[in-house]
């Protein structure tokens, strides 16, 4: 591996690339599961059926284990999810080529579970922009789920449900107050500086798993804006 690699943010990215490395197999599974949906929409939106999507998308991920494809990024790539839509482009063009598609169930594959949704198949938007909003989207989920977690550790599962949804909806907040306040024994004033103590630490750990897919920490920010664009 290149010096220029040595010297990158691209913490999951090298963890995966390694196979000897402490946590390269979890490393690798993160990478997968931060991506898996976003690259099954974007196979999905391109006009494939549910079934054949599937087939396409965990043949890639066959493909990228095999051929240890995280080992091949430099940063003249660019971004990291941008390098694999493009190699995913590639693999789908090999993909027709071919009469069949590969056997799933290899020994080095990762499954992830896939729920489809009508609208991938909708000519209006296009496979682009479903992978920028499914790959922010994923990024939102897993800093929320990363964030519920920390709250289980605090013993405040049950509290921190009733935030999940207000920390990127303020209009909900309504809906939870009451039960805050009935069932935790908050006060509007608690709630106020809980939701926001919840919504910095979600923001820090958005930055965080951003920071770990970014070639150069000066990216962060740009690729936040990225983010946020997307899911609009």
């Amino acid at each position: 591996m290149s010096q220029t690699l040595n010297t990158t943010r691209w913490t999951l990215i090298l963890q995966a690339a390694d196979p000897g490395a402490p946590g390269s197999r979890q490393a690798l599974e993160q990478l997968c599961g931060k991506y898996w949906q976003p690259l099954y929409a974007y196979v999905r939106c391109s006009g494939k059926t549910h079934e054949d999507a599937q087939d396409i998308t965990q043949s890639y991920f066959e493909h990228l284990i095999d051929k240890n494809l995280p080992a091949r990024v430099s940063p003249e790539n660019g971004r990291f999810r941008a390098y694999l839509l493009a190699t995913l482009r590639n693999f789908m063009l090999a993909w027709h080529r071919d009469s069949t598609t590969q056997k799933r169930g290899g020994p080095n594959t990762i499954h992830l579970s896939i729920d489809d949704d009508p609208t991938l198949a909708d000519n209006l938007i296009s496979p682009e922009t479903i992978y920028d909003r499914r790959w922010a989207q994923t990024m939102v989920k897993n800093a929320l789920d990363r964030l519920a977690a920390q709250q289980a550790e605090l013993g405040q599962s049950e509290r921190f449900a009733l935030f999940r949804p207000v920390l990127l909806d303020a209009e909900r907040l309504a809906d939870a107050q009451n039960e805050l306040i009935t069932r935790h024994g908050m006060t509007e004033g608690s709630i106020r500086t809980a939701l926001s103590r919840l919504r910095a630490q979600f923001r820090q750990i958005v930055r965080e798993d951003v920071a770990d897919l970014v070639e150069d920490p000066a990216e962060i920010d740009d690729e936040i804006a990225h983010l946020l664009r997307a899911l609009t």
